[in-house]
């Protein structure tokens, strides 16, 4: 029972093992000020509403902030699934133990996505990836000092940016590990179009906590700006 402690500067709370449901006060939540991992109160026994409406009790949310995390608890009180299309993952194999992370998170919200690894079939890769990103046209981008080394990211990014002026909608959505994206050797023009989007950094992605915490402003993004949407 955690009845009116401060979990929010606990350290390893995303690690523990859960053998049975904890009760959790609302003394607690507040005095956490959303900042308890969803992955520890789904393993207290909270359901997903009941965790997204602790994160209210983040006393820095802004008034658009709160708008948002009241429609998804009502959405996921009711039974509506917050909708987000498919993903195309963009990034180079030194970083896998990241998109693994990603992979992870991604697979416990029920958010389908294309990676090389697990989907790409037999064929001329360019055919390959056009039409996986066609098919998941909203890219996200894994910028970093491994993947802005890469020629395929780039290509994919420059892809991603002709895909978004079909669509006249936005398709690319990056996301960085680290700051080389900003003097690396892509085109200046393709760095000036990076640069519109809130590029989300994940510097801290191996600590449970902050991963979650970025994780979540993703899918706030995601569920806000990019459409579902699938092409043939």
């Amino acid at each position: 029972m955690f009845l009116d402690v401060d979990l929010g500067t606990v350290k390893g709370l995303a690690s523990i093992r859960h053998f049975q449901p904890s009760f959790i006060s609302v003394g607690t939540l507040f005095r956490s000020r959303g900042k308890i991992p969803e992955v520890f109160l789904r393993g207290c026994g909270l359901s997903d509403w009941e965790i997204e409406a602790a994160k209210l009790y983040d006393r820095e949310l802004s008034g658009n902030q709160i708008a948002n995390v009241q429609q998804r608890v009502f959405d996921l009180r009711t039974g509506a699934p917050i909708q987000i299309g498919s993903l195309f993952i963009s990034y180079t194999r030194a970083d896998s133990t990241f998109v693994d992370a990603l992979e992870g998170k991604l697979n416990e919200r029920g958010i389908r996505f294309w990676r090389d690894v697990r989907d790409a079939t037999a064929g001329p890769l360019d055919n390959i990836v056009d039409r996986a990103m066609r098919q998941n046209p909203t890219v996200l981008l894994v910028l970093s000092e491994n993947s802005v080394k890469s020629d395929w990211v780039e290509d994919e990014a420059n892809r991603a940016r002709n895909l978004e002026k079909e669509l006249n909608r936005p398709v690319l959505c990056p996301v960085t590990l680290d700051d080389a994206w900003k003097s690396c050797a892509w085109s200046g023009k393709l760095r000036t179009q990076i640069q519109k989007y809130n590029i989300l950094p994940f510097n801290e992605w191996k600590d449970p906590a902050a991963l979650d915490g970025m994780f979540r402003r993703l899918l706030d993004g995601l569920s806000l700006f990019y459409p579902v949407q699938r092409m043939t």
